[in-house]
């Protein structure tokens, strides 16, 4: 049977079975861009709008055209196969759309013949052998007899050499012992965030991990230091030089957050502090324990809530939206965007709430699995717009690291790498989180650069090892592959570890 193929540039297109090929490798397209890839293909060079688009290859489904600039994005990341020195198959026309610029020709490839397998050949048979005479017999005791004796020499000889390499063995360790070991090196480098007592779903809890991730951003933004949050109870070699502890306590005149700054290289308690959890003060309480612990950390002059919400029940709404927004469940990612969304409805300009939606929407989408509808790709792009209309006046002023996060994925997704690069830059100078390494991964992979995006995903991994994270490294924006980006990433989260996260 006949069937027919593309050759597009060094690719080969199958598409029966949905499969590219080149140099000996094959990869396995979804259909969609199977279809988009082949109706690009059938018309090399010819320049189609997003519409033009939708209306014959998604044949009119109600898609976005976000859903288009994702998967023209998608294909020029596969064809180029991590290389970003190649060049661009498919181009962008401003104000026109897409069209296919690399060299196209249909083929046909015969089905293979079937070849049937050729008659055995019988093998030659041994004759039997001749049998043994008086004389043979005797030649046969002679030598029976010298290789005893040969046994016999060949076994002290082994028993020689055991004991000569129990006492190599034995002085091996002796000597080794006298040596120091090295159990744990400290990272000064390095803080760790530990938060106890709130393993549940009060209100108290949600506020108290709320206030854990603010304080994280907080001292990202003023120091040096790397934060991670400790979620997964990661073990290893290497162990943080520092570590802030917060931990909930109930009396009788209420909740309190302690909050512990021990520096473990140090070896002693810096800090030590216990502050109200009330709802009526629960923004001074961020701020005053923030001040603390940045006076602590020796940078007591760096200001600390830029660009938090000005209003009370804004600030409440943020911070408990915060723990249902690290979840790997949607239905807990949509409870904290409506928290937010009614956040908004106060301070529908305010940045850094803007930003939050906007992600929150992304990441949602990403846990789910699926495209937006229209009428949600509508509502996120009308999200991000109003946050670049609030921003773009003051794009020099201070603004949280999670407002440019927000613009930089907005600019991945719309293909304007330039603006992805800049916005990361801000982020980068106002401390480095998990989600601005998934962002420079998926910077990477659209530039061709495989290795890179594989280390930016190890890396988001390390700083929260969450199933969370390791789902936006794989479908924020995009599929991305990890198994070939970042197999030991890939091979960690097996099944059976990936149900350890889900408690968390």
């Amino acid at each position: 049977m006949v069937e027919p193929v593309y050759r597009i540039h060094d690719w080969v297109l199958t598409v029966a079975e949905n499969k590219l090929y080149r140099q000996g490798r094959e990869m396995n397209l979804e259909p969609r861009l199977v279809n988009l890839l082949r109706f690009l293909a059938d018309h090399p060079g010819t320049v189609f709008g997003r519409d033009e688009l939708i209306e014959t290859v998604w044949e009119g489904a109600v898609v976005t055209d976000q859903v288009v600039t994702q998967s023209i994005f998608e294909l020029r990341k596969i064809l180029k196969d991590g290389d970003g020195g190649a060049p661009d198959f498919i181009a962008t026309v401003p104000k026109r759309g897409y069209k296919l610029v690399a060299p196209v020709a249909r083929i046909e490839q015969e089905s293979p013949e079937v070849s049937l397998p050729e008659p055995e050949e019988p093998e030659p048979q041994t004759p039997p052998p001749f049998p043994a005479g008086p004389l043979t017999r005797a030649l046969t005791t002679r030598a029976r007899q010298a290789h005893d004796q040969r046994g016999r020499w060949r076994l002290f000889s082994f028993d020689l050499f055991a004991v000569v390499v129990l006492i190599a063995l034995v002085s091996t360790l002796t000597w080794q012992q006298s040596k120091p070991h090295v159990q744990a090196v400290l990272d000064p480098g390095l803080v760790i965030f530990r938060l106890h007592g709130a393993g549940g779903d009060s209100r108290d809890d949600r506020l108290a991990e709320g206030i854990t991730r603010g304080l994280m951003r907080e001292v990202a933004a003023a120091t040096n230091l790397r934060v991670q949050l400790d979620q997964a109870g990661l073990a290893g070699g290497i162990l943080p030089g520092r570590e802030v502890s917060l931990r909930i306590t109930r009396q009788h005149g209420g909740s309190y957050l302690d909050i512990e700054y021990r520096n473990r290289g140090a070896g002693r308690v810096v800090m030590s502090r216990q502050y109200q959890l009330a709802d009526h003060h629960i923004a001074q309480t961020l701020q005053t324990s923030g001040r603390d612990l940045l006076d602590a950390l020796g940078q007591g002059a760096h200001p600390v809530g830029v660009g938090w919400p000005s209003q009370q029940e804004s600030m409440l709404a943020l911070l408990e939206a915060s723990h249902y927004l690290n979840s790997d469940a949607p239905a807990r990612v949509s409870t904290g965007i409506a928290l937010l969304d009614k956040a908004l409805v106060a301070e529908p300009d305010q940045p850094l709430l803007l930003a939050e939606r906007y992600l929150a929407g992304e990441v949602r989408l990403a846990l789910v699995g699926h495209e937006a509808g229209e009428e949600e790709g509508a509502e996120l792009d009308e999200l991000a717009r109003r946050l670049q209309r609030v921003v773009s006046p003051s794009r020099t002023s201070e603004q949280p690291a999670r407002v440019w996060e927000a613009l930089a994925l907005h600019a991945v997704l719309i293909g304007d790498q330039q603006a992805a690069v800049d916005d990361l830059a801000r982020v980068s100078s106002l401390g480095r989180s998990a989600l601005f390494y998934i962002l420079s991964g998926k910077l990477a992979e659209l530039r061709g650069e495989a290795e890179a995006a594989g280390d930016a995903y190890a890396q988001a991994f390390l700083m929260e090892a969450s199933e969370q994270t390791y789902l936006l490294c794989q479908r924020l924006g995009f599929t991305s592959n990890l198994e070939l980006l970042a197999p030991y990433l890939y091979r960690s989260m097996t099944p059976s570890e990936v149900t350890l996260f889900s408690s968390l």
